[in-house]
């Protein structure tokens, strides 16, 4: 019975011990499969994640913008065309290599083209010639390509390209710089009369009054009271012919009669002139202006185009002591607008191989970090943030002269619009008329033969057609 007992013992140890090993063995089974496993899914996920930084090395590279050569047709040197645009397209986009070609006029121009140099970007204010090269182009479907927002600038610079596009309704090119009109005064001419300083928002007729205090001989020094400028008249948007019809409207025009009055009135203030050889001379000068801010050493008051640079200069350098405020209004119901000119406006040409590229040298030089560059240096702009006012004349060789004149001034009032005109307007009417007004002529005297002059003009214009 006891020997039963054992061999049952004996079996009953074997078997366990079976069981056991065999449980081991599946364990260790089971843990290589799930190792096995565990390998598998971290390898399937470092191959995803190596496709991923692949992809996205792929995208990089794809997202890079390619080179391209972008050609820019100014009539400026080739310093000025280094200093105020490649050095800046260089840094903001320098996968933009920008090509310089200096050409003005049709002459140039085509002398330009039969040397195969076809610009992708023109600067410039002859619409009527850029499309009979057939260079003029409709901007708008670019802008709206680029999401270039209009609205950021003044509304009446735009609406004047508009109006002066040969095509009714196109939008032919772009205001990247900006004429700044203020009036200048030299304070020490104001000193030695004892009349306080001018203020902002004067009318021509108020600034011609206070011209007339400033007139005449102190220490032995002979001052003139105000120095005329043509661009008054742009002020009021005037034409004196009609664009739709090209008859002269000058015999009825009355901002025009308004203008040559207050002209005589300024010839005729004592003392007011400066002595030259030749009535010639002086209608030259006076209509033409100096060129230069040397007439304010002389002049009280000198209504013109921004000259910072040239002020603080002459300040710094020869003791100029100068301030200056808003450009004369001309008051009762006329609309407070400084004169408005479009110089140096900008276009992708027609013949552009690259217009996107093209485009993209527009859009940063009217972006806020290129206007501000811009506006340090004097310029005014046609943006309509205040943080780029702010940053006028701080590049300046004289930017601590600047910081303490009134800079605000030029940036207070909107430029005025300017209308469609004929394109057998002639300046030298103009001119003329202010020849004849310096020899006495009345104004209804000087109108009339403005009048007979653009008729005997417009004849002899279309003749050569």
């Amino acid at each position: 019975m006891k020997k039963g007992i054992l061999s049952f013992c004996f079996m009953l140890l074997i078997m366990l011990l079976i069981v056991g090993c065999s449980d081991e063995t599946k364990g260790n089974e089971s843990e290589e499969t799930n190792n096995g496993a565990t390998d598998d899914v971290e390898n399937d996920e470092k191959e995803e994640v190596d496709d991923e930084v692949n992809n996205e090395a792929t995208e990089d590279e794809t997202d890079e913008p390619e080179e391209v050569t972008v050609s820019l047709m100014i009539h400026w040197g080739e310093k000025e065309f280094e200093e105020i645009f490649n050095q800046h397209i260089e840094k903001a986009l320098p996968h933009i290599n920008l090509e310089y070609i200096q050409a003005s006029g049709r002459d140039e121009i085509e002398e330009s083209f039969a040397k195969g140099d076809i610009p992708d970007i023109v600067m410039g204010s002859n619409p009527g010639l850029d499309q009979e090269l057939d260079l003029l182009m409709d901007q708008m479907p670019l802008v709206e390509k680029h999401g270039l927002d209009l609205d950021q600038y003044d509304p009446n610079m735009i609406e004047s390209l508009i109006a002066r596009s040969p095509v009714e309704g196109e939008l032919n090119a772009l205001p990247v710089f900006k004429q700044g009109y203020i009036m200048a005064y030299n304070k020490d001419i104001f000193d030695a009369f004892g009349v306080p300083y001018p203020e902002d928002n004067m009318t021509w007729d108020e600034a011609i009054e206070l011209g007339k205090q400033l007139t005449g001989e102190r220490n032995g020094e002979t001052y003139h009271g105000i120095f005329p400028d043509r661009l008054a008249l742009t002020q009021v948007s005037n034409t004196l012919i009609d664009p739709e019809t090209d008859e002269p409207n000058i015999l009825e025009n009355e901002e025009l009669r308004i203008f040559l009055e207050r002209l005589e009135t300024i010839f005729n203030i004592p003392g007011n002139l400066p002595e030259m050889d030749s009535t010639e001379e002086l209608a030259d000068y006076m209509y033409g202006g100096p060129g230069n801010a040397d007439p304010i050493f002389d002049y009280a008051l000198y209504p013109t185009r921004d000259q910072a640079n040239g002020f603080a200069y002459r300040e710094g350098e020869d003791g100029l002591n100068f301030d200056w405020v808003t450009y004369p209004t001309w008051g009762d119901d006329y609309p407070d607008y400084t004169p408005s000119e479009l110089l140096n406006t900008m276009f992708v040409t027609k013949q552009s191989e690259n217009p996107d590229a093209a485009f993209e040298v527009l859009e940063y030089l009217m972006s806020e970090e290129y206007q501000k560059w811009s506006v340090s240096t004097g310029g005014s702009s046609a943006l309509l943030s205040e943080d780029i006012h702010e940053e006028f004349g701080t590049g300046l060789d004289y930017a601590e002269v600047m910081a303490e004149k009134n800079t605000d001034a030029i940036f207070l009032l909107e430029s005025a619009p300017i209308p469609n005109k004929s394109p057998y307007e002639s300046a030298s009417v103009m001119e003329n008329a202010y020849r004849r007004l310096l020899e006495g002529q009345d104004v209804n005297t000087v109108l009339r033969k403005m009048d007979e002059e653009t008729r005997i003009s417009i004849e002899e214009q279309k003749g050569k057609e």
